[in-house]
């Protein structure tokens, strides 16, 4: 499994199971001292370390891949075996067996009451890991330990409570460093800690009951060790006076307030939380010792600690003690920010913490362990590795991590990191062969960022295999200047320009230039890469030029960070051939046969994809490796152009390939990756072999040729024709269209080949990430597209494979899906279900018809029926985040409804067409009052207005709605949003609708920037889905962290086609410049631009893509659709028939609805529905049967099938035989 800083990681497990006895326990150290000149002995089983070792493990797994149940349960039933009568523990005993080993501290063995020989704190800690195991994973643990767990507890809490001394602290005793008797502020700590733990473990209530009480009282007892003085708990009671000195063992204050403040009947005071974290604050800085002219960090253990300091005179840094520091601070940290407090100076402050316990710091032995202690010469001393330390630092790492904070493998690394991550959403270009009508197409895909290839994608397009490749420049001057063109953080600062330019504008032809203009020491230079996909070949290929403006040699290397099968970290690299001439492929570790254990990433066969990459050049790498992300190897590398030594293979890692393309003041040549299937590297190289004879030149033109033809002789619009900007961006939109469409599912065209901030997503898993699904929504407005330019073929492929692969039996289309329709999020989104109807429609209007296509008649009255059995509510609206009604949803179907009315009518089906016209008609008469409010609030006054969404229908309720990504909380009337100018575009109200106007009067007052030429709109106010706007404002949007929506260029495209309409201000083409303009320098359209002025560290400016999805098709497509709607005046994906009956001939109006009284009752398996009405046709429906019938003398009568249990009937009845221009009205019941 990958982990997080990996070396440390499975150091610390490696150090966890090798001082594991059979028996479940842990020896403190190997022996080092068996004579015990030095010291006691460490080959012992320490209870309190042991206990502490497992907690930490524990904690640690609930962030970390590992499952370490087998390893807690030995070690758990070792300590309910060696419990004494007493119920505590004794000092320590022997890992074999549990029997008593050589100590001093065994009062409570030789029974003798009177004695401080006993440390209290063993018997504490024992308790605290038991009780939270049997929280935390007893589910997990055989129905015997958990037994025993349970009675062991109640011994132990009972032994605990005994020894809580009057004054509310446990009674004296020997300290955790065994050299001190007293009342000990960390001993207290273990006891709170404990009791707190066994209060929320599941025991038996007055078990429960006890131990809170017991953590109360001793949290009591803690205020005769606070020293109002300094600020600081002290070290200990001494025969009652205050010993004032600051002790690390203290710390463990921390955890213990964090679990007190987890119980349920105990509420942790403010004046607790501050005097800890003074106390914390002031413990580390006291404690914390960098000796002068030393590299040695760290803490000490308390103020004049002087064991086993020979000559020194201060105190000697510990490794535990450290590591505690960095827990603490950690927690601290976390505490206050759960209190709404500012706990980023202690997080800071455990990252430095636990920077000094890495594999290179102070602290650690050459072989990468933890030792006891060091001089401050940098000397070892004591026991290596000592257990606590390594569990310590294991639970850190995961804790830190948690918390996205966690200290990359060093400071000043700019290689590709250990934690496997994507990139950024925010593509500059996107590139494969438009050759997906051919019988054998090439199936590669990639993009660009700012300074590398990302995310190679083979053999569909949302398998990514491929992290970055990119480009690596080092000078031979001994100057250490190194140069990476990608940049892992975007907040890095370097000398460095980096851009992306297209090279054709009839073609996805790109080049990165890099160029170094001076970094003060001499260095300028310019590299050129540009890049194809090779039509004739699985293969990308790219001409490198590199040029030095003066006589410095340098040498360029390729580096690729594979990610195979969607997934870094557990790949195999390989170095194939002879010194001086090497090749570089990656592949699954393992054999491939056919087998797997995937359930998504599967092809059509349903097997899983094995993928082997290959990296060469046109005269071989003269000098390669294989490496690991974060690696030691790497690092020296990455850092100062140190070269490492190289290797020829890796495997189960996160893998790197490097090679040298030349060295020199220039260096000229071709690159390629191949790819092939079935782990197959003889394949992949082949691939790549292939396209390196061919040559770029050939492959370029071949690749050209083949977007060439598909642009073929369609003639841009007039909108467009006369701007070469505007054109440019017009040709680059449609192309991208092609380009996010998949060659083995045919039709499937992912949202955008993007993982939107993707630097923060982890790729540890085989799944698909990002916006690498299908949106059967998205590829509506990607199909509206390719309807209105004409490429017939490629829209009905788009329905079709909706139809074949999103689809269910029962009309219901998933949120999204991979490209071989696996769903990936199965939320209901009834825009979602309804346009692939209105989809229908408009290629039925083109001539093509059931016959024509690969779906029929059925498929369209799936999803119309789903629509009228669930409908209007949906679950979630077109930003996929709240239920209710909402007006872009209720337009989608009510189009949907009359489309498929419409076909019903001429396939023959009119009981269908009338049931979905009359809901679509009532539906199209209520959409006002279900969301539209007349009342407004303060904020919003200009009523009737349209909400973004309301819960049950009701636009006067005032319902809060918490809004998703962590956005306030806020009347459903204070929420604007510009979702109902759907309502206009799909022909269902005029322009001049009242509350449209008014609405957009609100939209303007509250969602809207001004962008010149135009205006860009923000989704909705509070939106929280973008960059963070509090604290690190601009860096990327996670889950953890709270972040604002930014301006969204399609929304700019859908005003803009209402303003064809209507008049609100703003002129459409001043829109589609606008649009263009939020384009990057790739021509890609972005789903968010950035909206302040303002300078942020992350280098955002106004108007320009964000590192949230680019490109996205759905802007895309609106700009190819406003594009043609300028020039039709009107918009281009307005279904002709929707518009008729509404915005022509008003069918809906009440007048022109007829009466209708509905009776029906059961007569055996089937329905009798009769009634009166004054229409002349009723259609009635049930779940499993519909029927039209006429009438006669105003009345009617039908007998249907049903189904047990509860049926929905729909009754609907029109004013005219002629369906289509019948008003009607509808009745629904339940029976």
């Amino acid at each position: 499994p990958w982990f997080p800083r990996s070396s440390l990681v499975r150091t610390d497990l490696r150090v966890l199971d090798l001082l594991e006895a059979p028996s479940g326990a842990r020896i403190a150290g190997p022996e080092f001292d068996p004579f015990y000149a030095n010291s006691g002995g460490y080959g012992y089983v320490w209870f309190r370390d042991d206990a502490s070792a497992s907690r930490h493990l524990l904690a640690a797994s609930e962030y970390l891949d590992v499952d370490p149940i087998e390893t807690l349960e030995r070690n758990a039933r070792f300590h309910c075996e060696t419990q004494l009568i007493d119920g505590t523990w004794p000092h320590r005993v022997w890992a074999t067996d549990g029997s008593l080993a050589p100590g001093w501290a065994n009062a409570n063995v030789e029974h003798d009451e009177g004695s401080t020989e006993y440390q209290a704190d063993q018997t504490a800690a024992v308790t605290a890991y038991l009780a939270t195991l049997l929280r935390e994973r007893g589910s997990s643990l055989s129905d015997e330990v958990r037994v025993e767990i349970r009675e062991t507890l109640v011994e132990a809490v009972d032994a605990l409570l005994a020894d809580v001394d009057g004054n509310g602290l446990p009674s004296p005793c020997q300290n955790l460093w065994e050299d001190a008797v007293g009342q000990f502020t960390h001993t207290a700590a273990a006891y709170v800690e404990a009791f707190a733990a066994v209060g929320r473990a599941p025991v038996r209530k007055p078990l429960r009951e006890r131990s809170a009480a017991g953590a109360e009282t001793v949290l009591d007892g803690l205020d005769a060790l606070w020293d109002e003085k300094q600020g600081a708990y002290g070290m200990r009671l001494a025969d009652g006076t205050l010993d004032r000195r600051l002790d690390a063992a203290t710390l463990e204050l921390v955890g213990a307030f964090r679990e007190v403040d987890a119980l349920d009947a105990t509420t942790l005071e403010d004046e607790h939380v501050e005097r800890l974290a003074d106390h914390v604050g002031l413990a580390l800085d006291t404690l914390f010792r960098n000796p002068r002219d030393s590299e040695v960090a760290g803490l000490a253990r308390y103020e004049g600690d002087r064991w086993r300091s020979a000559e020194q005179d201060a105190e000697k840094v510990w490794s535990v003690t450290t590591a505690m520091g960095a827990l603490a601070a950690a927690e601290m940290g976390r505490l206050l920010a759960d209190r709404d407090g500012d706990g980023e100076a202690y997080v800071r402050r455990a990252g430095r913490l636990y920077e000094l316990l890495d594999e290179d710091g102070p602290l650690t032995s050459e072989a990468g362990y933890l030792a006891e202690q060091v001089f401050d010469d940098g000397t070892l001393d004591s026991a290596t590795p000592l257990c606590w330390p390594h569990a310590i630092r294991l639970h850190v790492t995961a804790l830190l991590e948690d918390m996205a904070v966690l200290p990359p493998a060093t400071s000043d690394i700019e290689g590709p990191t250990e934690r496997p991550t994507w990139t950024t959403g925010e593509k500059f270009g996107i590139a494969t062969a438009a050759d997906h009508d051919a019988e054998d197409p090439s199936r590669v895909w990639f993009t660009l960022t700012e300074g590398a290839l990302t995310e190679a994608r083979f053999p569909r397009v949302d398998v990514m295999n491929l992290r970055t490749l990119d480009f690596l420049v080092r000078a031979r001057d001994d100057s250490g200047y190194t140069v990476r063109t990608h940049r892992e953080d975007r907040a890095d600062e370097d000398t460095m320009e980096r851009r992306v330019e297209p090279t054709d504008d009839d073609a996805l032809c790109f080049r990165h230039v890099f160029a170094e203009s001076g970094d003060g020491r001499g260095h300028e230079w310019e590299l050129v890469v540009e890049y194809a996909t090779d039509p004739a070949h699985d293969a990308v290929v790219a001409d490198i030029a590199f040029e030095s403006a003066n006589d410095t040699q340098y040498d360029v290397f390729a580096v690729a960070d594979t990610s195979l099968a969607n997934t870094g970290g557990a790949d195999r690299g390989l170095r194939l051939g002879q010194a001086g001439h090497h090749h570089l492929v990656a592949r699954d570790p393992s054999a491939y046969t056919g087998e797997h254990d995937q359930s998504l990433l599967v092809d059509e066969n349903g097997e899983g994809y094995s993928v082997a990459v290959a990296m060469a050049a046109e005269d071989r790498f003269d000098w390669a490796t294989v490496g690991v992300a974060g690696g030691d190897r790497l690092r020296s590398l990455f850092a100062d152009g140190t070269l490492p030594e190289t290797r020829s293979s890796v495997d189960v890692e996160n893998v790197v390939l490097i090679g040298r393309l030349g060295s020199g003041a220039t260096t000229e040549g071709t690159l390629a990756l191949g790819f092939a299937r079935s782990a197959d590297t003889a394949a992949a190289l082949g691939e790549a072999d292939g396209a390196l004879e061919r040559g770029f030149e050939t492959a370029r033109a071949d690749y050209a040729a083949t977007w060439a033809d598909f642009l073929g002789d369609s003639d841009l619009p007039d909108s467009v024709a006369g701007d070469e900007a505007l054109a440019n961006q017009y040709r680059s939109a449609l192309m991208c269209l092609m380009a996010v469409e998949d060659k083995t599912y045919h039709g499937a065209s992912i949202a955008s080949p993007s993982v939107p901030w993707g630097e923060a997503v982890t790729a540890d898993r085989s799944k698909g990430y990002g916006y690498n699904f299908v949106w059967s929504r998205d590829l509506y407005q990607v199909f509206s597209a390719f309807e209105t330019v004409g490429a017939l073929d490629i829209a009905r492929q788009q329905l079709e494979y909706i139809y074949e692969y999103q689809q269910d039996e029962n009309g219901f289309i998933p949120q999204n899906t991979y490209i071989n329709g696996i769903t990936r999020w199965g939320g209901e989104q009834m825009d979602n279900v309804s346009f692939p109807q209105v989809m229908a429609y408009h290629l039925a209007e083109h001539g093509i018809g059931f016959d024509d296509a690969a779906y029929d008649y059925e498929n369209v009255r799936r999803s119309a029926n789903y629509v009228a059995r669930h409908g209007p509510a949906t679950a979630q609206e077109r930003w996929e985040e709240e239920s209710g009604y909402s007006p872009s949803s209720i337009a989608a179907e009510i189009a949907g409804l009359v489309c498929a009315g419409t076909l019903a009518v001429e396939a023959g089906h009119e009981a269908d067409a009338l049931v979905w016209f009359a809901l679509a008609d009532h539906w199209t008469n209520n959409v006002d009052a279900w969301t539209a409010t007349e009342t407004g609030t303060e904020r919003h006054d200009t009523t009737p207005y349209f909400t973004r969404i309301t819960r049950d229908g009701d636009p006067e309720a005032g319902h809060l709605r918490t809004l998703a990504n962590d956005g306030p909380t806020l009347d459903e009337r204070d929420v604007i949003d510009g979702g109902f100018l759907e309502l206009v575009r799909l022909g269902i109200y005029p322009a001049d609708d009242g509350t449209v106007e008014n609405s957009l009067v609100e939209v303007d007052e509250t969602i809207r920037v001004d962008a010149d030429p135009a205006a860009g709109f923000y989704r909705y106010n509070g939106d929280g889905y973008g960059e963070r706007a509090t604290g690190e404002v601009g860096a990327p949007w996670t889950v953890e962290h709270s972040g604002k929506g930014r301006l969204w260029p399609l929304l700019t495209g859908e005003r803009a086609e209402y303003e064809l309409l209507g008049d609100a201000g703003l002129d459409p083409t001043d829109c589609l410049r606008a649009m263009a303009r939020f384009a990057n320098s790739g021509r890609l359209l972005p789903e968010q631009v950035w909206d302040r002025q303002h300078e942020t560290g992350y280098d955002w400016e106004f108007g320009e893509g964000t590192g949230a999805a680019t490109p996205l098709a759905w802007a895309a497509a609106q700009y190819v659709r406003l594009a043609h709607g300028i020039d039709a005046g009107e918009p281009v994906e307005t279904p002709a028939v929707v518009a008729e009956r509404y915005r022509e001939r008003g069918i809906s109006e009440p007048d022109r609805s007829p009466a209708l009284r509905v009776d029906s009752q059961f007569r055996g398996d089937q329905l009798v529905v009769s009634g009166e009405t004054t229409g002349v046709r009723v259609a009635i429906a049930t779940p499993v049967d519909r029927t039209i019938v006429g009438v006669a003398d105003g009345e009617f009568e039908a007998r249907l099938d049903i189904e047990r249990g509860e049926n929905q009937v729909i009754v609907a009845a029109a004013a005219d035989e002629d369906l289509e221009r019948a008003g009607t009205t509808v009745t629904t019941l339940r029976l």
